[in-house]
């Protein structure tokens, strides 16, 4: 289903007339152009694009724009909305109930001379087409070039800070856009954090060290978790956790496909990591959706109320995190399919002992 049949099978659900779109989100997945601020009004027969004059020029030049039938430059924006439903005598506009600030909307409401209806709009860009499949393909194959690059160049003594600067030196190389969330580097007892926030501490022989990391690639992103060891010992109690959650993550990823709840995956991998003894040391969701946003619909969570259907891109990534040890965390893309899934990230998983 193309995208203006999805906005257009909304429109039908919710009973409005025109639908129009706020956030950068929802518009770039709309049009594929990208700006900070703009509006497309999406109506029963033509799509309209109002952009300010620093974008004007840029939506006019662009070769690839999508689904745009006229692009307007500001003047009074809601002026120039109301024109376009009074010319097409529209009375119902829908609007994204999930992304439109309080003050915006009472501004909206103010201003757009129909009636407003709030729609959620979080399964607007759930389901992935073969375009956006492949710019998260390509953004995942970048992040493996990048992990085989730390794997070169990473040693002890290097810290956490200089490790996440390499990484963010290496995606550019790469050809990445930029990262698409800050990187994690979390090395020795600092792993026992899912989310540590990387330090002056530096890496040693005889630690895991997590690698959470992704970049945008033409707008969509890739998420990757890996955990490492330096050097050629570990704590057996590390190497313990390390193949519990191998385990459990591989289980969780085999359960993938269509007609699945999404919650059932994050069971899956919590219920073998808790059948091992260390359920109070898995303390998040097991996966998100991945697209233009690092984090949407759906969710492998405890509360996902999503069932997976082919075209979602989800991540799966389990983890074991122990206070005052260290912890562990793999995390892979995958796209679903009808027969199961397509695994998107190719970075290698067993542990890989560096020296």
């Amino acid at each position: 289903m193309d995208k203006k049949a999805i906005v257009h099978k909304i429109m039908e659900e919710k009973n409005v007339e025109a639908m129009l779109l706020y956030s950068p989100q929802n518009r770039y997945w709309f049009s594929r152009f990208n700006s900070s601020l703009g509006y497309i009004l999406i109506t029963k027969t033509k799509t309209y694009l109002f952009v300010d004059g620093r974008y004007l020029t840029a939506a006019q030049q662009k070769a690839d724009l999508q689904n745009i039938d006229e692009i307007i430059g500001f003047g009074p924006v809601f002026d120039l909305i109301n024109s376009k439903l009074l010319e097409e005598k529209i009375s119902k506009v829908g609007f994204e109930s999930d992304w439109v600030y309080v003050k915006d909307s009472e501004i909206m409401t103010q201003k757009i001379k129909a009636e407003l209806i709030s729609i959620n709009t979080e399964n607007l860009r759930i389901t992935k087409d073969d375009w956006e499949v492949e710019q998260i393909q390509k953004a995942c194959d970048i992040t493996n070039q990048v992990f085989e690059d730390v794997l070169k160049n990473v040693k002890p003594g290097m810290s956490e800070k200089e490790l996440a600067r390499f990484v963010s030196d290496s995606f550019l190389k790469f050809g990445a856009e930029k990262l698409s969330f800050d990187t994690i580097v979390a090395s020795g007892v600092n792993g026992s954090m899912p989310h540590a926030v990387p330090s002056d501490k530096k890496l040693q022989n005889g630690e895991l060290v997590t690698l959470d990391m992704g970049c945008f690639y033409n707008g969509y992103a890739s998420d990757q978790t890996r955990t490492f060891a330096l050097g050629d010992k570990l704590d057996p109690k590390l190497l313990e956790i390390f193949q519990i959650v191998f385990d459990a993550q591989q289980a969780g990823i085999d359960a993938v496909k269509s007609g699945v709840e999404a919650k059932k995956i994050h069971e899956i991998c919590f219920d073998y990591i808790d059948k091992k003894g260390y359920g109070k040391y898995f303390t998040h969701g097991t996966g998100h959706g991945l697209g233009i946003e690092i984090h949407e619909e759906p969710y492998q969570s405890v509360g996902g109320n999503k069932t997976l259907a082919p075209g979602h891109v989800i991540t799966v990534e389990p983890g074991i995190y122990i206070p005052g040890l260290g912890g562990v965390r793999i995390e892979d893309d995958l796209l679903v399919t009808q027969a199961g899934y397509k695994k998107i990230t190719t970075a290698r998983r067993e542990l890989i002992f560096v020296k």
